[in-house]
């Protein structure tokens, strides 16, 4: 017997992200309920991410940047500064260090105790 989810939530990071909005949406105009929609470390245009926040039907949209940890990318920057943020992107990712914006990406020693962060963070918002 199939039971119905507790919640519909959908979590994308960085082109993730972008997967994750592009599905909300498509299931919001639908009529379909999403609980949470979470954005990390986003590439999301200002624009679209308002009319993603102003749907009824996609209840919560959070946001986590991370550029406390460096990341050059952000949620509602323009395209210039995306593109503006290429270098800096190719220097971290080869780096392999967890820096920037591949904080939660690449494998460093304290990767577990970052992504656990990260759950509690999310459970905090009511994820489940």
């Amino acid at each position: 017997m199939d039971h119905p989810a507790d919640q519909f939530n959908l979590i994308g990071y960085s082109y993730g992200s972008l997967l994750a909005a592009q599905t909300a949406n498509y299931y919001s105009k639908r009529g379909h309920s999403i609980d949470h929609l979470v954005l990390i470390g986003s590439p999301i245009d200002g624009d679209f991410l308002y009319k993603l926040r102003a749907y009824r039907s996609i209840k919560k949209v959070i946001v986590i940047d991370l550029t406390e940890h460096g990341d050059p990318i952000h949620a509602g920057m323009s395209q210039s500064d995306l593109l503006a943020a290429v270098p800096q992107l190719g220097k971290d990712m080869g780096a392999g260090k967890g820096e920037g914006h591949f904080y939660y990406a690449h494998v460093v020693p304290d990767s577990n105790k970052r992504w656990a962060r990260l759950a509690e963070k999310l459970h905090a918002e009511g994820l489940r």
